[in-house]
């Protein structure tokens, strides 16, 4: 295949994390990539990576906040490559406090960032999926979109929406062969973690703050958890099997195991699950 008939992918938060290793997967795959997200230095190097290995990608520092920004990653995408076959929503964020601790300018950006702007690119290239002939959408959720925990209110919401959101686009783009899918990983050691942990250190050394206790057990719950998580490259093959296949599942998890937690956890009624859910977090039996 020359370069120039290579399909396109455009990746958010190729930064670092999924969306890096997707998007080094996908260009070992034979996609050129355009690599979005808002650190540019580190885009730059992904990329320079990736060309050096023979494959064809283009960094575009965005903004997933900002809708000018995002709209420009669609616009510099054709500009470059003159068409776009996957899309692959994958940036995302959670702020380490509790829903009260949070102005709504902050909510607000976590929406923005998780859903708003994954929802843009969307629409900006239906249209353009549509007079190529067909596209993928590959959309990024996450557990806690059907598992609930405290202190992720926005994340868990945001994540909610755009588990909905999936499922409405798979019927609504359907007759164009725009096909939609979501993939659903397990806990995968990203720099997310760590990005969030930074976010709420002050919260976590101050002792007045009343959910300090419960934020110094979830910090443990998550570093142990650590230890058996996927890793990113995990998730990153998933990726192109789900914008590889003829005929895509509706929905990946990574591992299965997480499919059946997350069938399991949801199928039990509050009474049960919040007791359960509140000892595992908290690490007692």
């Amino acid at each position: 295949m020359r370069e120039v008939d290579a399909p396109v992918a455009i990746v958010t938060g190729a930064s670092s994390g999924i969306g890096e290793a997707s998007a080094r997967c996908l260009a070992r795959a034979g996609f050129r990539v355009a690599l979005a997200a808002r650190r540019g230095e580190l885009l730059e190097a992904i990329g320079k990576a990736i060309s050096e290995t023979g494959g064809s990608a283009l960094a575009v520092p965005t903004d997933l906040a900002d809708e000018s920004a995002t709209a420009r990653l669609v616009t510099r995408t054709l500009e470059a490559f003159g068409r776009a076959d996957v899309l692959v929503n994958n940036a995302g964020f959670s702020p380490a406090a509790a829903l009260e601790q949070l102005s709504r300018a902050e909510l607000r950006q976590v929406l923005e960032v998780n859903l708003l702007g994954a929802l843009q690119l969307v629409a900006q290239l239906t249209p353009v999926m549509r007079d190529q002939g067909g596209g993928r959408i590959i959309n990024v959720g996450s557990l806690a979109a059907r598992v609930p925990a405290p202190l992720a209110v926005p994340y868990s919401a945001s994540k909610g929406g755009m588990h909905a959101a999936n499922d409405c686009l798979r019927l609504e783009l359907a007759p164009w062969n725009i096909r939609v899918v979501r993939i659903v990983p397990g806990f995968v050691d990203t720099p997310t973690f760590e990005n969030s942990r930074r976010m709420g250190e002050s919260l976590r050394a101050d002792p007045k703050n009343p959910y300090r206790k419960l934020m110094l057990e979830l910090d443990a719950f998550a570093r142990k958890s650590l230890e058996r998580a996927l890793s990113p490259e995990d998730v990153g093959r998933v990726v192109v099997k789900a914008a590889r296949a003829r005929r895509p599942r509706a929905v990946y998890y990574v591992p299965f195991s997480a499919r059946l937690q997350s069938g399991l956890l949801g199928a039990l009624p509050a009474r049960l699950l919040d007791p359960l859910l509140l000892r595992v977090y908290r690490g007692s039996s």
